[in-house]
């Protein structure tokens, strides 16, 4: 029998991810998918802007980018005429890099995260299902196809028809959509141009077009009035894409076409003692939004790093059960959020699609006129409006500012100096503390600010700390520089005297925020998370390229 610290059942979005997040913190892992070779076809396509940051925190996010097709907005057509959109542009999201939706199909995301596993040393068992396990105290021993394997946890990460859920006993509620989709990758001739994602609505009918790789390929999607469960021939789809269009379209040269049922259903529990749920083993839903693989992609940041400071860092048990308490609520709304969408574009059929065509045109009209509608929207669809609730890793300190990102929040981005941001420093997956001083810093202040920082650092678990601030004389090589407002304003810092101290986790969220550096109170509150100190295995080896591989 073999052994391995984690076995992640799945070898899609959400099971790669995992992987990847825990190999290159010294966590041994082994990936099981029971198909036989990764996938080929399109599958999910958009990527949002709190996915890419990810992959940038991990130094992909390039390889990533040159995957897809980089979308800036959506256009709404009712009756086949344009009526107006969203444009991210318009959005002033300037607390993150990627304002806009990254159309790269889920074949490509999962290459980058398979190149990215093999760099570390690990390779996808293809071939290999997992039958059967069982759990007692201190391990999970797994049936594979291929043998018996014994593990600390078991991540199922293998699909809407999970074996880790069934056997798990976990309920699955919920049910189907009555409306039934078609849907095709393949080359479009049409008026419009090959760049940006478009809705159409028109009765009871919705038809999507969204761009893959310009003028040669192309998905698009639209009701399936037929109810068949037939191979979809291009024909049927074209006749049912121009009703719902009412536009000119000629589809040719497919690389895939499906039948497809969304479905709406929601596990109620993310772990059962040693084992955890992700991505569509945990949530399935409409498609409207393209919220599913960005959620998958964010349950495995937020477990990956408390399952390996479980493992290396003396973390005790507790913080395994803040996956489900702060994932479980992500994935209701998630549900409730993309219902909401595919029932007032997708599923109007009768009056009601009437009475959305007639008044469509001015509620959108209006929409797209207003700024507040697009930044809405924008941080919606991204998930960098997302937060997690307060809980005992989820806690302030001192506040004096409401402004800024608080506990649970997501730590944005902001200039730090000419070509450095905020990202650049809390790059490479790990526990980071930021002290951040608007004021500027004499030298014996810099020093014993330092001096606290270091002793934080000390607490082990591979705790990076940085001062970052203005220096009153000379650059100080014990702070990180700062040459404008940007960073203070964004993470909440408004009087010129101010400070803060904060404690950001690897999955880029804030843990604790303090309006004053007090070294001694983020100390107490990291040792909610240390316990103890652990001694920390030598880490893999370093791909090339990639920011830094470390600790949690």
């Amino acid at each position: 029998m073999t052994s391995c610290e984690v076995l992640v059942a799945g070898a899609g979005p959400s099971g790669l991810m995992t992987a990847a997040l825990l190999a290159r913190q010294g966590v041994t892992v082994r990936v099981v998918d029971a198909g036989a070779g990764p996938a080929t076809e399109s599958r999910a396509f958009a990527v949002q802007a709190r996915t890419v940051e990810l992959f940038r925190s991990v130094g992909l996010a390039d390889e990533l980018l040159a995957r897809g097709v980089i979308n800036t907005g959506i256009t709404f057509h009712i009756r086949g005429r344009p009526v107006g959109g969203l444009d991210f542009d318009r959005a002033r999201a300037g607390d993150t890099p990627y304002q806009f939706i990254l159309m790269a199909p889920q074949n490509e995301v999962e290459q980058v995260l398979l190149d990215d596993l093999a760099g570390h040393g690990v390779t996808v068992e293809r071939g290999t299902r997992l039958e059967s396990f069982t759990q007692d105290d201190t391990s999970v021993r797994a049936r594979l196809s291929t043998g018996d394997v014994t593990c600390r946890y078991l991540v199922g990460a293998d699909g809407a028809h999970s074996t880790v859920r069934k056997q798990l006993g976990l309920s699955f509620e919920g049910d189907g959509y009555a409306q039934r989709f078609l849907l095709a990758d393949c080359r479009v001739d049409w008026p419009f141009d090959h760049t940006r994602f478009r809705i159409f609505m028109n009765g009871g009918r919705i038809g999507l077009f969204l761009p893959l790789d310009g003028a040669a390929r192309s998905r698009v999607m639209t009701t399936d009035p037929s109810g068949g469960s037939g191979p979809v021939t291009l024909d049927e789809l074209q006749t049912e894409l121009r009703l719902a269009m009412r536009v000119p379209v000629t589809l040719s040269d497919p690389v895939w076409t499906t039948r497809y049922q969304a479905h709406l259903r929601h596990v109620d529990r993310y772990r059962a003692g040693r084992a955890f749920l992700a991505g569509d083993a945990a949530h399935i839903h409409s498609p409207a939004g393209g919220q599913g693989m960005n959620t998958g992609l964010q349950d495995a940041a937020n477990l990956a790093w408390k399952l390996a400071a479980v493992l290396h860092a003396g973390a005790g048990d507790a913080l395994l059960d803040s996956y489900h308490d702060e994932r479980h609520p992500v994935g209701v709304e998630l549900l409730r959020f993309t219902d909401r969408l595919y029932r007032v574009a997708a599923n109007l059929p009768g009056w009601r699609g009437r009475l959305r065509d007639l008044l469509g045109p001015f509620l959108i009209g209006r929409m797209s006129a207003a700024p507040l509608p697009h930044r809405k929207a924008f941080r919606r669809l991204s998930q960098t409006g997302l937060a997690y609730p307060p809980g005992p890793f989820a806690a302030d300190g001192v506040i004096r500012s409401a402004a800024g990102p608080h506990a649970g929040g997501r730590a944005p981005d902001a200039r730090l100096s000419t070509g450095r941001s905020m990202f650049d420093l809390l790059a490479g997956y790990r526990l980071r503390v930021v002290a951040l001083s608007r004021k500027p810093l004499g030298d014996e202040e810099a020093a014993g600010l330092t001096a606290g920082l270091r002793g934080i650092e000390a607490l082990g678990g591979g705790i990076v700390a940085h001062l970052v601030g203005r220096v009153a004389c000379r650059r100080d090589p014990r702070v990180e520089p700062v040459d404008c407002v940007e960073v203070f304003e964004r993470y909440g810092l408004v009087r010129d005297d101010a400070q803060a101290l904060f404690v950001i986790r690897p999955d880029g969220y804030v843990a604790w925020r303090s309006d004053e550096i007090d070294a001694g109170a983020c100390r107490s509150f990291l040792t909610r998370l240390l316990p103890a100190p652990a001694p920390e295995p030598s880490p893999p080896p370093p791909r090339a390229g990639h920011a830094g591989t470390g600790r949690w």
